[in-house]
């Protein structure tokens, strides 16, 4: 019989437009279907901003979505009360939280600090949730939270996993540094476009160049940055695709200003939030690449990004460090712009055989990257620890993207 993983998550599928948390569950699910039968709490909704429940499941009773079983609970059911009775009639080996701050991880932790579940192995994911960028937002509410979760004991016997090293060290000075921590990637999907082929890429040609911006549009992800230089781009002709579900009104309207001030010939398409297929359709048809972000976790939309063919203009502020020695694109610190503005012109400028290279290159460092068996192993490292006990000092040692 099969251990079982119950996952306290806010947001799961059917939904597409809450962001990479999400697919971290259902990459599990997938890659470890055959090992686990797996249980998921979550809401009937697909983001805060789409709070319509779903009609194409039942809320308030388990469903078989794929190869999970999952449980849509409206928002007055997002309480210890009520997860106290699905831990007890599932009976999970083991807890798996995808983040720190969200409802469902809360509540489930308050449950278990009143003995309910106390003895159920907990890992906790924070999702780059610990990083500094991150916990710039709303500083004190987080503060405050995390200093009575310490002081309570809410992380107690909990064992942490990282996506990589540096969030090892996030974690570590959030709750303390004898936090058990484990490093494990974020699962990717086995393969993703499987049937890519070069001539899905738009044509090159010296002076003109297609960007892809596929994010949320929050103040994280720093798109004013890229706006603001494209207002000194005055050669060439320059096209940006925005894609992505609004989250920060506020912020967008910030966006908007400087997209008023643009040159023409700069070129900006709004889409708002896409399907996941979708999405991937549209990189295809992008030369490029581009996210400014302050900070990024693990980012699916980067290997979604090289799979696709595009090269990445990023900040150095992610887990992709290694682009640049495989030619898959740039890695650049928000505190240069110069340098910003003159990998845009390399952009601008680039022929078509020195982009296909380049494309190439991205193509094939996404394929790599996806065939490391290392990066299931590191995962399924961490759930036998949870649920038999560490076997090696060793196990949780770092795994590197290069």
């Amino acid at each position: 019989m099969n251990k079982r993983i119950l996952v306290f998550c806010d947001f799961y599928l059917p939904g597409f437009k809450s962001g990479g948390g999400m697919w971290t569950v259902a990459n599990l699910v997938d890659r470890f279907q055959d090992k686990y039968d797996f249980y998921i709490v979550t809401r009937n909704y697909d983001s805060r901003d789409d709070m319509v429940p779903y009609t194409s499941v039942n809320t308030g009773v388990w469903n078989t979505v794929g190869n999970a079983t999952v449980f849509y609970a409206e928002e007055k059911s997002l309480n210890q009360v009520h997860f106290a009775r699905l831990v007890n009639g599932i009976k999970p080996d083991v807890v798996f939280l995808n983040s720190v701050f969200s409802t469902p991880a809360v509540q489930f932790l308050r449950a278990r600090m009143r003995k309910i579940g106390q003895n159920i192995p907990v890992i906790i994911a924070p999702c780059g949730e610990m990083s500094k960028a991150a916990l710039s937002l709303k500083p004190l509410k987080k503060k405050l939270f995390l200093r009575y979760a310490s002081i309570a004991g809410m992380y107690r016997d909990v064992i942490w996993k990282a996506s990589a090293r540096s969030e090892v060290e996030e974690i570590k000075n959030a709750v303390g540094q004898k936090a058990e921590t484990w490093i494990a990637p974020d699962l990717p999907p086995r393969t993703i476009i499987p049937d890519y082929s070069p001539s899905l890429k738009p044509e090159k040609q010296s002076g003109s160049v297609r960007f892809a911006f596929v994010s949320r549009l929050v103040r994280k992800k720093n798109l004013h940055f890229f706006l603001e230089l494209l207002k000194s781009i005055r050669l060439g002709n320059v096209y940006l695709d925005i894609i992505g579900p609004l989250e920060d009104t506020a912020y967008w309207r910030e966006c908007l200003s400087i997209i008023d001030t643009l040159p023409d010939n700069v070129k900006i398409n709004v889409t708002g939030p896409m399907r996941y297929d979708d999405a991937l359709k549209t990189l295809c048809k992008a030369h490029f690449f581009v996210l400014p972000t302050l900070n990024e976790n693990f980012g699916y939309v980067f290997i979604e990004a090289l799979s696709a063919g595009c090269p990445l203009l990023i900040s150095d502020r992610t887990m992709w460090k290694h682009v640049g020695r495989h030619n898959a694109g740039w890695t650049l610190p928000l505190e240069k712009a110069d340098l910003w503005l003159e990998k845009i012109a390399c952009c601008i400028k680039m022929d078509s055989a020195k982009f296909q290279q380049m494309s190439a290159a991205a193509r094939n460092y996404a394929l790599t990257w996806l065939g490391n068996p290392e990066i299931e192993e590191a995962t399924e490292r961490v759930l036998n620890r949870a649920i038999n006990g560490k076997t090696n000092p060793s196990d949780n040692e770092h795994y590197s993207t290069g």
